[in-house]
């Protein structure tokens, strides 16, 4: 006899916790946007510009890929109670974090292959007046697109997976109140 699982079931309530886990980790990395603030206002050097673009490029989706690959949770996470599991609720694998986040690594490669030559110009991609040209744009429309339709594909399912969760074969959980993983 198998149990059907609504929306009113407890362990998939997750909406809240992800939207402040979200906030959470974005304070935790705010320190490195100060000094990435500080490297392109104190330095010049393409030679050390282009290597910390990439790298700081590639932050914030490095921090949930290993994290969720490693622990299945951030720090945002794991403070708003809620952790990532593989869909049978077993541990997640680092291949499924890599999964989890591929669109977010497509559009941070998409964001390189476009800032990229004006930061081996010497240039900074943050300067104020650059051109944002039409590939920039599409760029911004497809990453709002994408997250309306995460948004929409975890509130129209009873286990909230959102479409990355569906790619990865992932689902977040709330963890019982003690802290114990299930």
């Amino acid at each position: 006899m198998s149990r059907r699982v609504t929306v009113d079931t407890p362990k998939y309530r997750t909406f809240w916790p992800r939207f402040w886990a979200g906030f959470i980790d974005a304070f935790v990395l705010l320190p490195l946007g100060w000094v990435d603030s500080a490297v392109w206002d104190n330095i010049s050097a393409t030679a050390f510009l282009v290597p910390w673009f990439v790298l700081y490029s590639l932050s914030d989706v490095a921090y949930t890929i290993v994290l969720h690959g490693l622990y299945g949770q951030t720090i945002g996470k794991r403070l708003m109670g809620v952790k990532v599991l593989d869909k049978s609720e077993a541990r997640l694998s680092m291949g499924q974090a890599v999964l989890r986040d591929s669109v977010l690594l497509a559009f941070v490669a998409w964001g390189l292959f476009l800032d990229l030559p004006t930061v081996i110009a010497g240039n900074s991609p943050y300067a104020e007046g650059a051109p944002i040209g039409i590939a920039r744009l599409i760029a911004l429309y497809a990453m709002f697109a994408w997250f309306v339709l995460e948004l929409l594909t975890m509130l129209t399912n009873s286990k909230r997976r959102a479409l990355h969760d569906f790619i990865a074969g992932s689902v977040v959980v709330r963890l019982a109140r003690t802290g114990d993983a299930p």
